[in-house]
């Protein structure tokens, strides 16, 4: 499969799924609620982890999550939660 047919196969896949093409790649999904709860989906990882900043993987993508009371309420292989007083979300 070239390049250009697998990126079609990922706009047919992601249109069916109601999803961003690069969400269906592999990249990092990140959804906030409110200034409270932070998920993520396609993650590669905690970085660094602290009460104030906590950094996560995506792949390409850093996440860095800063706030007050921070802390990792859930975890699997590829989701994570993350709960606390969100100030700001970083990406480099």
């Amino acid at each position: 499969m070239d390049k250009n047919s697998a990126w079609s196969f990922l706009d047919s896949a992601a249109e069916a799924l109601e999803l961003p093409a690069d969400v269906v790649a592999g990249a990092p999904l990140v959804e906030l609620v409110g200034k409270r709860e932070l998920r993520m989906d396609n993650h590669r990882g905690i970085l660094s982890y602290g009460s104030e900043e906590i950094s996560v993987s995506g792949g390409r993508i850093l996440v860095r999550i800063r706030g007050r009371g921070l802390e990792l309420s859930a975890m699997s292989e590829h989701s994570l939660l993350i709960r606390g007083e969100i100030a700001a979300v970083e990406l480099e």
